[in-house]
């Protein structure tokens, strides 16, 4: 028997749907994973096989076939796991529900059946919204901001075991409350302290009313740098959709923030490579222009 699951990848930050399908038939004990899969998507097999037989099922006598289409893209990290699992176990007869196109899965296992979070849920989350999923299954991330969508549920599951409890109309998912966020942000530089400098401060809140670049310069030590390190503190707050773009760029990168409201300022060293303001290498990252996204970039010669 075949069946299908949506789950969701990324080219960067942006998203596209993947139908995980997977074959069941009867044969020699295997897993194929076909579809452009790369390293850490071909050992999903053994993490689904590991995790499935913690759970009781039985996969002796199965040749299962998993495609992940469209087959042109390639494939890549652990998100596929959740929504693999959830297909085969759809194949083998062992879950019995219909799961419609719109209802997606992301999340990585465990051998123990665990869902766990990975690098760069908030974006597969964000994209996910984007192409119309109307309900989402993903594992829990303390670290992630407070996420909630009026046009999308998110179900948030811890194990394998959860999930198809949930799916069989068995079990409910924990409800998160949003936690409490402090009313401002405060800096040690604002703009409004700074002292003279009124011709430089009023270029200033002209190009940031009008979202202009500007050209900055004088001699050491008339305040070129201060002068740019206090404009992101002119610039509106963020709002939540921007805040989440901000962050799900910054965990991309491998960092991990708290949901800021003041626009974000980078200040590259003027020796940085073309890789790491650009971004891009060997497996492409974010760079110092993606990270200063609705904020400030600041190259100081």
């Amino acid at each position: 028997m075949c069946a299908k699951v949506t789950n969701i990848g990324l080219k960067g930050l942006e998203g596209y749907v993947v139908n995980v399908e997977v074959g069941a038939f009867v044969g020699n004990d295997s897993i194929k994973i076909v579809g452009l899969p790369d390293a850490a998507v071909k050992e999903s097999k053994l993490r689904i096989l590991a995790a499935l037989r913690s759970l009781g099922y039985i996969l002796s006598s199965q040749n299962i076939i998993i495609n992940l289409s469209p087959a042109e893209q390639k494939k890549s990290g652990p998100t596929f796991d959740f929504p693999m699992a959830i297909s085969v176990l759809l194949s083998l007869k062992e879950l019995t529900v219909t799961i419609p196109e719109e209802i997606g899965f992301i999340g990585a296992l465990s051998l123990d059946g665990l869902v766990q979070p990975f690098e760069g849920m908030l974006a597969a989350v964000l994209a996910a919204k984007k192409l119309g999923l109307r309900k989402l299954y993903l594992p829990y991330d303390a670290k992630l901001p407070y996420l909630k969508f009026p046009e999308m549920d998110l179900i948030f599951v811890s194990s394998l075991n959860e999930a198809i409890s949930y799916l069989e109309g068995g079990w409910q998912p924990t409800v998160h409350q949003e936690p409490e966020q402090p009313e401002t942000e405060t800096t040690y530089l604002n703009f409004a302290q700074i002292i003279c400098q009124r011709y430089a401060k009023n270029a200033l809140e002209t190009a940031a009313a009008g979202e202009h670049h500007v050209l900055i310069s004088g001699p050491p030590g008339c305040g070129k740098s201060l002068l740019a390190e206090c404009f992101p503190t002119i610039l509106p707050v963020l709002t939540r959709d921007a805040q989440l773009e901000m962050i799900s760029l910054y965990q991309l990168r491998g960092y991990n923030i708290a949901a800021p409201k003041m626009p974000p300022f980078r200040n590259p060293h003027h020796s940085a490579s073309s890789v790491s303001i650009i971004g891009g290498g060997t497996f492409p990252k974010p760079g110092e222009i993606s990270l200063a996204h609705r904020g400030v970039l600041f190259l100081d010669n």
